[in-house]
């Protein structure tokens, strides 16, 4: 099955994956010819093409070259992550869903997977107020189910969790389930909890949190989340494993798994 173009006036990434399948047929290619050409299989310059992965830097610079375009595909590229991308949430809850291993460092709150259904409620019901949750019932019953996802194969979880994500929301009873839940999770033998102190700030995770994904045949991605709806998908490799190295550095500043257990259970609630 052939993958539809995406229409190229929604954003640079649907211009790059419509301007490459353009190229690849003005040479007379097939997307297996191309795959051999810069690494990878013909499935996967299908989804370039059709715009639901994005090629990486090196990648781009290998098919400027063969077809001659000036460096075109890599400034694109380079300006597209400047930008935002339309379909950054699916990605990530299609990342949250499939990785083997999940690295998450949170700045500001406490992330999926290790909200408690109070917690979560609370947060969309927040949004609710703002107008920016319609249903809060169905928005806690879809994140939920979510969550189960995530962790329905015991995929290795390693989270970071900044000393002021841990602060109180939504009244005693809630950070008491939310309290509960994270001893529980951190006691399960494929996720490790841990907590960075405020005074060990500054560290290089004080602008915002992210998540590092390690994927099914040897892939990576990695998310940057910011406020208003917008975040970036990581899907260059070469990105996505700098943002281990950052993962790394914050963990080193953080207290070890059992201080971190023994904070968690005297936590302000």
């Amino acid at each position: 099955m052939v993958r539809k173009s995406p229409d190229p006036n929604v954003s640079l990434y649907a211009l790059i994956a419509y301007y490459l399948r353009f190229l690849r047929q003005k040479h007379k290619m097939t997307q297996e010819e191309v795959g051999k050409i810069i690494g990878c299989t013909k499935s996967q310059v299908s989804k370039y093409e059709g715009g639901t992965r994005q090629l990486d830097e090196r990648e781009a610079a290998v098919l400027d070259q063969l077809w001659d375009t000036g460096g075109l595909l890599t400034i694109l590229l380079r300006y597209a992550k400047l930008g935002v991308d339309p379909n950054w949430s699916e990605k990530l809850r299609k990342y949250e869903r499939t990785a083997t291993t999940h690295r998450i460092f949170s700045t500001n709150l406490i992330p999926m997977p290790f909200q408690s259904e109070g917690y979560a409620r609370a947060l969309l019901s927040a949004g609710h107020a703002a107008s920016l949750v319609k249903d809060v019932d169905a928005a806690v019953e879809r994140r939920l189910g979510h969550q189960a996802a995530m962790l329905a194969d015991a995929p290795q979880i390693w989270g970071v969790l900044d000393e002021i994500s841990l602060r109180p929301m939504g009244g005693s009873a809630v950070m008491e389930e939310q309290r509960d839940l994270l001893l529980a999770l951190g006691r399960e033998r494929h996720i490790s909890l841990r907590v960075i102190p405020e005074k060990a700030a500054p560290h290089v995770g004080v602008d915002g949190s992210f998540r590092h994904f390690e994927l099914p045949r040897g892939l990576c991605a990695a998310f940057a989340g910011t406020t208003l709806e917008v975040g970036r998908v990581i899907e260059d490799q070469g990105e996505a494993a700098e943002v281990v190295v950052r993962f790394e550095r914050i963990a080193a500043r953080a207290w070890s798994e059992d201080q971190s257990r023994e904070w968690i259970a005297g936590m302000r609630t």
